[in-house]
């Protein structure tokens, strides 16, 4: 019997997904910056394009609103974001930086730009620029599932593509 690789490749992209954020989170604390480490992308998106929802930062990060929510209300309960009505629409609530949040945040930036180079040279290094080709490997998923894969390369499979498409 032939046994597929072990640890599977999702298992390798979680890992990895976990060590960033490890690491990213010693080089805060390091830095003294108390903002988490997961928040980057929330205070970048926010840096870039000012005061928005939970369900914009959600669209423009690409994960759950909820996920999303978890974090803003933990920011703004530790005073990093402050939260208000949204002038468009009464019912959204939008964040945007404290005071202190936006020195933080602006610390961030900075240790970000820093960061890219950095990425930059691990590409090299590996020899592959991985954000690109992880953004390409996530726009062929997104086109074509797993499952319509699975069955086009084996026929047997093809129930599955039945079940997933109702």
């Amino acid at each position: 019997m032939t046994f597929p690789r072990t640890p599977q490749f999702g298992a390798i992209l979680f890992r990895c997904g976990e060590l960033i954020g490890r690491q990213g989170q010693a080089v805060h604390d390091d830095l003294g910056i108390s903002v988490d480490a997961r928040k980057i992308s929330i205070i970048l998106s926010l840096s870039k394009f000012g005061p928005m929802s939970s369900s914009e930062l959600a669209d423009v990060i690409g994960i759950s609103r909820q996920l999303i929510e978890q974090r803003v209300k933990s920011s703004v309960a530790d005073g990093f974001l402050i939260s208000h009505q949204s002038p468009k629409d009464s019912r959204k609530r939008v964040y945007d930086f404290s005071e202190p949040g936006r020195l933080q945040a602006d610390q961030i930036i900075n240790m970000m730009v820093d960061f890219e180079k950095v990425y930059a040279d691990l590409w090299k290094e590996i020899g592959v620029e991985l954000e690109a080709n992880l953004l390409a490997f996530e726009s062929a998923l997104e086109e074509k599932s797993l499952t319509q894969r699975l069955c086009k390369k084996f026929p047997k499979y093809e129930t599955l593509e039945e079940v997933s498409d109702q």
